[in-house]
């Protein structure tokens, strides 16, 4: 066996004459021999393989460079798009909106002219005008469906109602845009791409493909020159909108209300945005566990923000579903039964999904209408179309939480706090009054859903947020898209999950919702603190340590400039008070002294007895008042406020006060 010994370093080893040194002229040791011996080996070998190694590498970028000169790299570069309209083709959508305009207040005038005109005639007319005119003005209706704060309730209801149809795109057009996407032929990609659209909108269309592997794919095309028209559109809105700022609407209201429009516009026209949400919503739902809910998976290497390719999703559409529920089909029930599929138990899942995503996710689905969502067997949900979703900062998701929280406990008081928390900062309204309309909006509420006679629709939220929204019109009260976007997909889901099952309690789904979150919430806790003792957590203890050092420091240090600069600021007031008191009392001295004189003049010169003169020169009010609009009291008030101001400037440029205050610092 092999045994180590110890080798001892120079600074270990004794001097020359101490004890245990070599002595001159003794033969060296063996062991420091060998040593030598082996570190000259392993120098000779570096020195013969460096230059050879050094070589190959030269060798090898030389063969690198001329594959590179022969095939050119293409690498992926960053696409950024720039929507812009020309003034010619403004100036034409402006001629379609003055149009449209005309054409809807005719059909309004006619209305009015046979007697039937209504709120709900005008809206029809609305839509209709609106699905006639396609391309923009179909996007910009729905998302005008979400602007409850504008609209009146019933126009936003019948917005929702508009067809999304629009004529395909020719496919010699598809072809070049998904080509351009997947940069190679599209035979080399696809095995099958249908000519037709399985769906038609006035963004995009959508084709059914198979790739070489098998897999069933959806491809979505956006439509060519459909963010140019859109940039027209909004240009063009933009310029009636600030005519209508002359005498219709506040000023300044419609720059924000145009550019909330315009974003909602321009992310629908995002593919890789709508790639990037489906991804990350699917991959929250498998981190928290939630197996029932999910998006398809995305071809990314074949997408782009023109085309969007990701997985072909089958099963029952939840509008579907909603149908055999309200009529009670009982062969669709039992056969949905038989894939279980159970419209109790999906309307569970949908309203957990919207807390979810609402609390614990990265963002929301804010489009959460039937179209979008697909049942599979055992009541699995396919979630598709994420083009519009929100996100929320971690302080509006703790403001939510509190009004969700609120609400499942009955508790109407901190409900309105904290929805008045989220509308915050609030106009110059009168928040009292405003407190106790919006309470009794949420006590009707919540007394529509403990009752046993009320309607599916009295049991949803829809009823809260739209007394809400009326409320928030009549006191001008602004609100956010994200708060928009949120309310409209809690409506949304809360009116799916009582057209699936008429007597489901929220908030008896809510609470039963918070068990499941503080179960995540203690093994998340449990996780951390199982990871206090891990290498990295030590960074975060240095940073507590250096940010509570550097707070102690501050601290120390304002209370120690605090007090000087208290007793500074004492002593100046003190002056300022004194300097004004006796330029005061200086002016009342002189003052009192003239009607003494006048006094003393109308007993030498009048012949008026004392007592008598003293009562009208002293006790007087027309006197005083004399005397102080006396020119030369006037002169005398303004010479004391010249002297007073000239001492308090020599006050506040005194050198040593100056000194002492950075010295204190």
């Amino acid at each position: 066996m092999s045994t180590l010994r110890k080798v001892e370093s120079p600074a270990e080893q004794p001097r020359p004459g101490e004890a245990g040194a070599p002595t001159a002229g003794a033969p060296p040791d063996p062991r420091e021999r060998r040593v030598e011996a082996a570190l000259r080996r392993w120098r000779e070998r570096e020195r013969e393989a460096h230059p050879s190694r050094v070589e190959a590498a030269r060798e090898l970028g030389q063969v690198l460079r001329a594959r590179a000169r022969d095939a050119p790299p293409t690498p992926q570069v960053r696409e950024a798009e720039v929507y812009r309209a020309g003034i010619g083709r403004t100036l034409l959508q402006l001629g379609v909106w003055l149009f449209g305009a005309l054409w809807l207040l005719v059909r309004i005038a006619g209305d009015i002219l046979r007697r039937r005109d209504s709120l709900q005639s005008r809206a029809v007319h609305l839509r209709r005008l609106i699905e006639r005119a396609g391309g923009t003005w179909i996007k910009l209706g729905q998302q005008l469906a979400i602007r409850v704060d504008l609209l009146p309730y019933p126009v936003a209801q019948e917005l929702e109602k508009m067809l999304d149809a629009a004529p395909p795109i020719p496919f010699t057009q598809v072809r070049v845009l998904v080509e351009r996407a997947v940069r190679r032929p599209l035979q080399e990609v696809f095995a099958e791409l249908s000519e037709e659209p399985v769906g038609s909108g006035s963004v995009a269309c959508v084709y059914r493909g198979v790739l070489h592997g098998g897999e069933r794919v959806a491809v979505k095309v956006r439509r060519p020159g459909v963010g140019a028209l859109f940039a027209a559109d909004m240009r063009a809105l933009g310029w009636i909108l600030w005519l209508a700022e002359l005498w219709l609407i506040p000023p300044g209201y419609s720059r924000q209300l145009l550019y909330e429009l315009s974003t909602m516009l321009y992310e629908e026209l995002d593919f890789v945005r709508e790639a990037r949400y489906t991804e990350l919503f699917q991959d929250r739902m498998r981190r928290l566990g939630q197996r029932f809910a999910r998006s398809p998976g995305v071809y990314g290497d074949l997408s782009n923000h023109e085309v969007l390719v990701s997985e072909f999703v089958s099963g029952v559409w939840l509008k579907d579903l909603i149908s055999a529920a309200e009529r009670q089909d009982e062969e669709g029930l039992r056969r949905l039964a038989e894939l279980g599929i159970v419209p109790r138990k999906v309307a569970r899942r949908l309203l957990k999904i919207a807390r979810l995503c609402a609390q614990e996710g990265l963002f929301f689905h804010a489009d959460l209408h039937p179209a979008n969502v697909v049942v599979q067997p055992d009541s699995k949900l396919v979630l598709i179309d994420f083009g519009s979703c929100g996100a929320f900062t971690a302080r509006e998701r703790r403001v939510w939480r509190e009004i969700a929280d609120a609400q499942a406990n009955e508790d109407v008081g901190r409900m309105v706090a904290a929805v008045l928390a989220l509308l915050e900062p609030l106009p110059s309204v009168d928040v009292e009054e405003f407190s106790r309309k919006l309470e009794g909006i949420f006590w009707q509420d919540l007394y529509a859903n403990k009752s046993r006679t009320s309607r599916w629709w009295e049991r949803t939220s829809a009823n809260l947020w739209i007394g809400f929204f009326k409320l928030a019109q009549e006191y001008r009260v602004p609100m956010n898209l994200n708060t928009l976007r949120m309310i409209r997909s809690t409506m949304l889901s809360d009116s799916l999950a009582a057209r699936l099952d008429p007597r489901i309690d929220h908030y008896r789904e809510y609470r039963r919702y918070e068990v499941q979150l503080g179960r995540r919430m203690r093994r998340r806790l449990e996780k951390r603190l199982a990871n206090l003792t891990e290498d990295r957590s030590f960074i975060r203890y240095e940073q507590f340590y250096e940010a509570a050092v550097t707070g102690f420091y501050r601290l120390q240090r304002f209370l120690d400039s605090s007090t000087y600069r208290f007793a500074v600021t004492e002593r100046l007031l003190s002056f300022v008070l004194s300097q004004l008191l006796r330029a005061g009392a200086w002016l009342l001295v002189g003052a009192l002294a003239v009607r003494c004189v006048a006094a003393l003049l109308g007993v030498t010169r009048q012949g008026r007895s004392a007592r008598e003169a003293l009562g009208a020169e002293l006790l007087s009010g027309s006197a005083w008042s004399q005397t102080f609009l006396n020119p030369l009291f006037l002169g005398a008030v303004a010479v004391a406020v010249v002297v007073t101001l000239r001492g308090l400037s020599f006050r506040l440029s005194d050198k040593d006060r100056e000194a002492g205050t950075r010295t204190a610092l």
